[in-house]
């Protein structure tokens, strides 16, 4: 059995890298490939994911454990990806990055935000004179730093991904997808996934048009779901947690049910 190794190297746990860095999709292969790295599920050659009933449980995340509970039989890869992606577990731990301060409501950027900066510029250079226009310079400069937009990662999301070690398997799935690449090697030959089994999660061009159709459904409707199993994130983004990313987005926290 491989010795678990999702854990080292960041501060924030690999379910929510996945998250910050490619949505619910990222983070549903993230919590899978944690399994397959503890020896908790197996994956044959034929793209079947089983549980290994012999092993102990031991630490699960939510989301782990919705997906070993979805195990009873054996269940197609990509089908278990898209499953965990959209469960409730995934949209609990989207609100726990959001109780972390890890992602936010995005906002599109307005092609005119400079026009409201430069009104804004011009009324308070004008106060020197007029010190009543401070009140408008005050208005214009807060209408443009709203329609400047916002990233779904925070500060602190985007510090997360920058602090990840790419060198533990997990963390790469986390980062890259099990179709990404760190230097010239497929992720998923760190698992010993063969590439039939692997490409049968959404190529990372249709993720990200996924996540920008999502993120625009979700603002407009008031961002309610933020970077929830169904919309951006990541910003997909974005575990031992609760979330998306969220989107981040992936990077930000966005993204749909597979990985990239």
């Amino acid at each position: 059995m491989a010795a678990p190794t999702a854990d080292r190297g960041t501060r924030v746990p690999p379910e929510q890298i996945g998250y910050l860095a490619g949505g619910p999709g990222r983070a549903a292969e993230t919590a899978l490939a944690r399994l397959m790295d503890a020896g908790l599920v197996r994956v044959a050659r034929e793209g079947w994911v089983s549980t290994v009933h012999e092993t102990e449980l031991g630490e699960t995340t939510a989301v782990e454990t919705s997906i070993l509970l979805r195990l009873s039989k054996p269940v197609r890869f990509d089908s278990v990806v898209r499953q965990a992606a959209k469960s409730p577990e995934m949209r609990a731990l989207h609100q726990h990055l959001r109780a972390r301060r890890l992602t936010r409501n995005a906002r599109p950027r307005l092609a005119v935000w400079w026009l409201f900066l430069v009104i804004g510029v011009v009324l308070g250079l004008a106060a020197f004179l007029e010190p009543w226009t401070l009140f408008g310079a005050a208005g214009f400069l807060g209408i443009a730093f709203w329609t400047y937009g916002a990233k779904p990662l925070t500060r602190a999301g985007r510090e997360a991904l920058l602090r990840v070690d790419t060198g533990n398997r997990v963390l790469a799935v986390a980062v890259e997808g099990f179709r990404g690449r760190i230097g010239n090697r497929p992720v998923g030959d760190h698992f010993g996934l063969p590439q039939s089994v692997v490409k049968t999660l959404p190529r990372k061009g249709k993720q990200q048009r996924r996540r920008a159709r999502s993120g625009a459904a979700s603002s407009a409707a008031g961002c309610g779901a933020g970077c929830g199993a169904s919309s951006c994130g990541s910003s997909s983004s974005c575990s031992s947690g609760g979330g998306s990313s969220c989107g981040g987005g992936g990077g930000g926290c966005g993204g749909g049910g597979g990985g990239d």
